[in-house]
């Protein structure tokens, strides 16, 4: 049984970790916290990241921030904590450049390899294995890892040099920003005009505007549902201020993204950093003066 080290057991890691564990590998799994519903799966909890990599030359990580990589990497008790020859890392977060550079480095000091990667998708589409996993830095090393992301999904991407699959994400979070926020815009405009929310979303949801994040999300605005988060307000404004830092470095024109983009503060600054970002409704329905529906369990942020 092939060993697969998995780092990272959140919406998105847990799923993954099912898939491998259904598809017959090992899966070492590490978390901060409890792992027991891991466990459940069949998976293996590891003290660490680097007692993962003891046991392992193939890791998968989806963290959320960067300083959780510099942790899981560069940390006392990481992955390139000592020799890491052999050692292939993927990792899928959304992070800055840098930082995935910084610690790609620290990898290779050791001996060890890291390729840039993402995911685009929601947590089922994670389940359904439909997200679209994009991978870039030493083809070879993608190409060894072939198995593994076959086994995760039906779409992956070998994107390029190093960075390539971050750039592609920024890309891919573009539309998503703008999706949600011009689904939250729609639904504000027709609650205006006197339409009903539920039969609103359910003629548009399959017309000439529909999309996966309208399909995700219509629903969830019409109604106020946010409390069960595939995605944070706060999580995706992250990645917005970091595509508008990298268009402004290029001189690229943003004009739709520099527009949206104060909603999701707004929403964030009202608190529903930590909801679903489908909250990002309560920032356009408080412009246009539209009563906002406040469920139970609203989260501060």
């Amino acid at each position: 049984m092939t060993a697969i080290g998995l780092i990272g057991l959140g919406n998105m890691g847990m799923p993954m970790a099912k898939i491998l564990i259904d598809a017959g590998y090992d899966v070492l799994g590490y978390r901060r916290g409890d792992a027991s519903d891991f466990e459940a799966l069949g998976g293996r909890a590891m003290t660490s990241p680097r007692a993962v990599a003891e046991e392992t030359d193939i890791i998968v990580c989806c963290i959320p921030s960067d300083a959780a990589l510099e942790e899981i990497v560069s940390g006392p008790e990481g992955i390139a904590s000592a020799d890491c020859t052999g050692k292939i890392l993927a990792e899928l977060s959304t992070l800055t450049p840098e930082v995935k550079a910084a610690q790609a480095a620290a990898m290779s000091g050791q001996g060890g390899l890291m390729l840039d990667g993402a995911i685009s998708g929601l947590p089922p589409m994670v389940v359904a294995r439909t997200a679209v996993y994009m991978l870039s830095g030493e083809e070879a090393a993608y190409e060894k890892l072939r198995p593994v992301f076959d086994a995760l999904t039906g779409k992956h991407f070998y994107m390029g040099d190093f960075g390539a699959a971050m750039k592609t994400k920024l890309c891919a979070n573009m539309l998503v920003a703008a999706n949600i926020a011009s689904t939250a815009e729609t639904l504000a405009f027709g609650a205006l005009m006197g339409l009903d929310q539920e039969k609103l979303v359910e003629a548009l949801r399959d017309g000439a505007g529909g999309s996966i994040q309208f399909m995700a999300r219509a629903g969830r605005m019409a109604r106020g549902e946010w409390d069960n988060v595939l995605a944070s307000t706060a999580l995706l404004a992250k990645d917005i201020r970091m595509i508008e830092k990298t268009g402004t470095e290029l001189g690229a024109p943003m004009p739709i993204l520099k527009n949206v983009r104060p909603f999701y503060e707004t929403a964030i600054e009202d608190g529903y950093g930590d909801v679903d970002v489908a909250a990002v409704y309560a920032a356009f329905a408080k412009a246009a003066g539209l009563p906002i529906a406040e469920p139970k369990g609203k989260k501060k942020s």
